[in-house]
């Protein structure tokens, strides 16, 4: 017991509980862990282990093979800029979803045509349009599926894994079609391009993870400033002495002293009241 020792570490590449809950089985399964606890709002992982088997380097090693990457031991920031490069991301993946669903669809919803791009007068600059349009979305929604296939590498299936296969499907397929349409041996193919439900899936897709993220980091920020009031120490009786002890260290069933004008370490029960009048 006295060779456990337990440390936080930063996590990157979770998206979702099912990321999370899967590095947290993965961990706890591992030789030389005794518990794992994963926080997918915090991005931190809480292992307590066995310093005499394993190192900081074995924990990261873990992580890497559950399918994310550990930053390091996890550090509270005073302050989190604002992700710039996140907002002009979406709104290219809008722009693009936008053009995309116009050149597709404009034509059922009664709105005027773009004229080069209209489906059966100019089959080839309508495929070919909407096939860039969709390559430039997946490229920006890239991490979705990069996601979605390493978690269905490591046998964590999770939504974006679904997505994914969603996409792959509806691009290749399309493609398929495009190729019939440029040896234009087939132009039928042009009533079933679905390039433009690659771009709105990936912008929808886009916007849950920016709101997401958005309410993430509202918790945090709630979060941090409880971190910030709880003291990092606190005073037991142990063997009728008092020792000063960090909150980690402190088990059920110790007593725990509260002077005046201390912050309460931990929840408990008033088992007894000091005097100040003796």
């Amino acid at each position: 017991m006295k060779y456990l020792k337990i440390v936080t570490l930063e996590i990157d590449g979770m998206t979702c509980s099912a990321c999370s809950n899967g590095l947290e089985k993965y961990l706890n399964k591992q030789d030389g862990v005794k518990s794992a606890v994963v926080n997918l709002v915090m991005n931190s992982a809480k292992i307590e282990y066995d310093e005499k088997k394993l190192k900081l380097e074995d924990l990261n090693r873990f992580v890497k093979e559950a399918g994310f990457k550990s930053l390091g031991i996890y550090k509270l920031k005073a302050e989190e800029k604002e992700d710039i490069f996140k907002k002009v991301k979406l709104v290219f993946i809008s722009i693009v979803a936008i053009l995309s669903f116009y050149i597709s669809m404009a034509h059922m919803i009664n709105l005027p045509e773009i004229p080069v791009f209209k489906m059966d007068a100019f089959p080839v600059n309508y495929a070919i349009s909407l096939f860039t349009l969709s390559t430039i979305s997946i490229i920006l929604g890239f991490h979705i599926i990069k996601s979605g296939i390493k978690n269905l590498i490591h046998r964590m299936p999770n939504m974006d894994t679904l997505v994914t296969l969603g996409v792959i499907a509806s691009y290749f397929y399309s493609f398929y079609g495009t190729i019939q349409i440029l040896d234009k041996s087939n132009l039928s193919f042009v009533h079933n391009l679905y390039f433009d439900s690659v771009t709105m899936v990936i912008f929808f897709i886009e916007i849950g993870k920016y709101i997401e993220g958005k309410n993430k980091n509202k918790t945090k920020e709630a979060i941090r400033k409880l971190v910030t009031i709880t003291p990092k120490s606190a005073t037991i009786i142990k063997d009728d002495d008092e020792k000063e002890v960090t909150i980690d260290e402190i088990v059920i069933g110790d007593i725990v002293v509260c002077k005046p004008g201390e912050k309460i370490a931990v929840d408990g029960e008033v088992v007894s009241r000091y005097n100040t009048h003796r």
